[in-house]
């Protein structure tokens, strides 16, 4: 007849093969066999599956694994794998609650298109080779991509960042494409580098958003863009024509120093063109970043 005791005995074997069928997992990662690390991936991912409580564990694991430098490949694109269909909500094996910090990794064909990150996103100083595609994200907590190099285009339409949002300093050596995205929180550009074209069309600016010394080498698209509170271009500089269009009885986007030239042809888009001095420069309150 099974009893509390009984029920409690059960749960304590369980506990043990768990710990250590993650313990073996965890070391198999750095096994000099390709079959065993892939193995260990897949071990720590069905864990997760049947164990909630250690899910959180196990995602901080596969991020310091794709963190680790020198790794190969294949193993790498099993990892990544592995994480996108946990972080896909439309997948039957999505883990809920997450937080994803792969700061300084080097990621080739980084894909994060309709994933859901409940917590926090770090992708700091990174390297992300190939084309990055990060649409229809969903991040529930703060986003700090700083300092990251993108080596191709960025694909991030329609996405969701509830939290606070840093690209400080981040460099795009591709087209940007953020078109439709809801940025609910703060979000800063200062100092990021756009070598491509950059599509902010249609965005939801719901809170400040600051694109202080930003460079876009190429065009700068805000048509459609909503900026609800205070927009910051102190020391932008636009190498090419910067389209925004009208709102109600104003322009779209607007900040101290800035006029809108009217095109001849259509009325109701203009181009950005800097008309202050130092006296108009101003800058939104910097909210606290992430450490």
């Amino acid at each position: 007849m099974r009893n509390d005791h009984g029920m409690a005995v059960v749960s304590g074997c369980a506990a043990r093969s768990l710990t250590a069928q993650y313990t073996a997992a965890v070391a198999g990662l750095t096994d000099h066999r390709f079959t065993r690390r892939v193995g260990a991936l897949h071990t720590l991912a069905m864990l997760g599956q049947s164990s909630p409580a250690h899910r959180s564990a196990i995602v901080d694991v596969i991020c310091a694994y794709l963190r680790m430098p020198g790794a190969d490949t294949a193993t790498h694109q099993t990892a990544i794998q592995l994480l996108q269909q946990r972080l896909r909500p439309a997948r039957p094996e999505f883990w809920p609650g997450m937080s994803v910090d792969l700061a300084g990794a080097v990621l080739t064909e980084l894909d994060l298109s309709h994933c859901r990150i409940d917590g926090d996103l770090r992708l700091d100083n990174c390297v992300l080779q190939g084309q990055t595609r990060l649409r229809g994200l969903v991040v529930g907590g703060s986003t700090a991509i700083r300092g990251t190099r993108l080596d191709d285009h960025a694909w991030l339409e329609r996405g969701v960042f509830g939290g606070p949002v840093w690209f400080d300093g981040t460099s795009f050596g591709g087209d940007a494409w953020f078109g439709e995205t809801r940025f609910a929180g703060w979000s800063s550009f200062a100092g990021a580098t756009f070598t491509g074209h950059a599509w902010f069309g249609g965005v939801d600016f719901a809170a400040p958003v600051d694109f202080g010394h930003a460079i876009f080498h190429r065009s700068a698209g805000f048509r459609g863009a909503v900026a609800r509170a205070q927009v910051s271009l102190s020391g932008t500089t636009f190498h090419g024509p910067a389209r925004v269009s009208r709102r109600d009885d104003g322009w779209n986007i607007s900040a101290p120093g800035w006029q809108v030239v009217v095109d001849d042809d259509n009325p109701a888009v203009g181009r950005l063109f800097w008309v202050g001095g130092r006296d108009f420069i101003e800058k939104p309150v910097l909210v606290d970043s992430p450490a």
